[in-house]
């Protein structure tokens, strides 16, 4: 099983996704983390599924995963 990283990091690579980002993905993914903050005041920011072709998928979990903060380049319209 793999191992998730450091929630200081998750943090960091979810605040520099949404800067690199810049455009309504960046927006969205903020708005969707305030969001899960506000509902969730102890939810966590994880790292999961990290290798050597992928930077990772940002997690937000509570005792198991809640949802994953994942950004495509399109919308699903």
């Amino acid at each position: 099983m793999k191992k998730a990283v450091a929630v200081e990091s998750a943090s960091a690579f979810i605040d520099a996704k949404i800067n690199e980002l810049g455009d309504w993905r960046g927006k969205t993914l903020a708005k969707v983390r305030e969001i899960i903050h506000k509902a969730d005041p102890e939810i966590v920011e994880e790292l999961k599924w990290v290798k050597p072709t992928s930077p990772g998928t940002p997690v937000f979990s509570h005792g198991g995963i809640v949802c994953t903060g994942e950004t495509y380049r399109t919308s699903l319209r």
